[in-house]
């Protein structure tokens, strides 16, 4: 289910709305409106963090165990800020979890709904730090890793632990079964993790390629970008070049043959117009070519 206020898209995904439904229906009212308050300061944690550094949010998923945030200008902006808005829904039920404790020592958590309320700030908040896509701490680390591996480098590294986490805690429930003990939580949100691992490996793969389309009015507004060189050997992919490109840097290409003679150099608007002109799979050698006129 998805709709639209304002230019922001809110998607909820089915399998939350069933979870819910299911457990309206055994009479967990009261912790179904808890999980909401959880989830939702968590996604606002987000929201506020990312107005605060002025990245627009253009569409929002509501998940079993959390949600996503599509932001606009996050792949231009620095890994700190992008770090920053991706803990700041773990560390809000973090947070919240030490005020729940002080809140029902006083008395003013109910002793069943206050149960409920700390351990879904204490699953939603530590679950989300976990390093591994598609969670918070995921998103961290990528970040970060992204600065001098890239950012298709980064996400593949961290995809594949989300895959790891999966099958951790696919087999954890799956043993815990086997004794007759059933923890559905660690089920769902194993096959969440796996489900989402993917399709973020997948975007990781276009948005340096929407990176480059706008670079130059981000680089006009900012006043100023570090630049860094590559050298590049004969034949490589266009694609397999982009991937290399970090967040907050203009890049300038050099190709180094395997006499060590270097030609060049180009820099990204170079690169944008092969890719545009010649495709992906183009070697690294089209950049010496004249640019391809466009249709009127």
């Amino acid at each position: 289910m998805s709709r639209a206020w304002g230019g922001l898209r809110l998607r909820v995904h089915p399998v939350f709305l069933v979870l819910l439904a299911a457990a309206v229906a055994g009479g967990m009212g009261r912790e179904v409106l808890a999980l909401c308050v959880v989830l939702a300061g968590h996604e606002l944690a987000h929201l506020l963090v990312a107005s605060a550094f002025r990245l627009r949010v253009a569409s929002a998923e509501i998940l079993p165990f959390g949600g996503v945030l599509r932001l606009e200008g996050l792949d231009l902006a620095d890994p700190g800020v992008e770090a920053a808005v991706a803990l700041a829904g773990p560390v809000h039920n973090l947070l919240w979890l030490g005020a729940g404790f002080a809140l029902r020592e006083i008395g003013w958590l109910r002793p069943d709904v206050g149960t409920f309320f700390l351990g879904a700030n204490a699953v939603v908040g530590a679950g989300n730090l976990l390093p591994a896509l598609p969670l918070d701490g995921g998103r961290a680390v990528q970040a970060m890793l992204a600065v001098d591996r890239g950012r298709q480098a980064a996400t593949r590294a961290v995809s594949r632990a989300g895959y790891v986490l999966a099958a951790v805690l696919l087999a954890a429930g799956a043993a815990l079964l086997l004794r007759a003990v059933c923890v559905p939580g660690l089920f769902i949100f194993g096959a969440f993790v796996a489900m989402r691992a993917g399709p973020e490996r997948r975007e990781a793969r276009v948005r340096p390629w929407r990176e480059l389309a706008r670079r130059g009015g981000a680089i006009a507004t900012a006043g100023l970008y570090p630049v860094r060189p590559l050298a590049v050997a004969p034949g490589l992919a266009l694609r397999d070049l982009v991937q290399q490109f970090a967040p907050r840097a203009y890049h300038i290409v050099w190709i180094v043959d395997g006499a060590g003679a270097a030609s060049g150099p180009w820099d990204e608007a170079d690169v944008w117009r092969a890719l545009r002109d010649r495709g992906a799979r183009a070697p690294a050698e089209v950049l010496a070519e004249p640019a391809r006129p466009q249709p009127p």
